[in-house]
């Protein structure tokens, strides 16, 4: 699980993508420039405040990604049976387990150096636009994580919908790992597995 909490930490930290009139060239700066707004966030943890800045760095980042389609598509064809009631537990235990997966490592990275670059994938017309950023942990050793961050446009925004670490697909991930509780479960055991990982009552 070290890849699917890596990414989670990551993702979420990282892009928080917001503009007026949406373009690939537009998301890239965006990209960067809230980027570097989330480590600035982070940077002031000291120990005593570690968790009021970690709610402050995902109260900023969290508008920005599409939880409900990422548990769908994380669930995959079961979704589609899924009652209204379901959906919604499952995207919300699902989004609880992303940001708790996250806040707690996080700030292990506040002092990174990240790289946005200015390649970005563009598909559907341009309504999809990959992000791939670099991410390089403090220290000589560290090996740099390459991620791509799979958006939409939703309005005047883009929206994150996949993370992927070194090609390894945050959805695809959790799909794997879904597909075999539903299989021996259902729905619901589902559902109720992430609320016990989640300590929801």
């Amino acid at each position: 699980m070290k890849k699917s909490a890596l990414l989670s930490a990551l993702s979420i930290g990282v892009l928080s993508i917001s503009m007026a009139f949406a373009t690939p060239a537009q998301a890239v700066s965006q990209v960067r420039s809230n980027a570097t707004e989330v480590l600035n966030i982070l940077q002031k943890a000291n120990g005593s405040n570690d968790a009021a800045v970690r709610r402050q760095a995902e109260t900023y980042a969290m508008p920005y990604f599409d939880f409900q389609r990422m548990t769908a598509l994380a669930v995959g064809n079961p979704w589609r049976q899924a009652t209204d009631a379901q959906k919604q537990a499952l995207t919300k235990e699902f989004q609880t387990l992303l940001i708790r997966t996250y806040s707690g490592t996080m700030l292990k990275f506040k002092n990174a150096n990240v790289v946005v670059k200015d390649n970005p994938v563009v598909n559907r017309d341009g309504k999809e636009v990959v992000v791939r950023v670099e991410v390089k942990p403090a220290g000589q050793n560290a090996q740099p994580a390459n991620m791509d961050f799979t958006t939409y446009q939703s309005g005047n925004r883009y929206r994150v919908y996949n993370v992927a670490v070194e090609g390894a697909s945050l959805v695809t991930v959790y799909r794997n790992q879904f597909g075999e509780t539903i299989k021996s479960k259902g729905i619901d055991g589902l559902i109720a597995e992430l609320k016990a990982k989640n300590g929801s009552k």
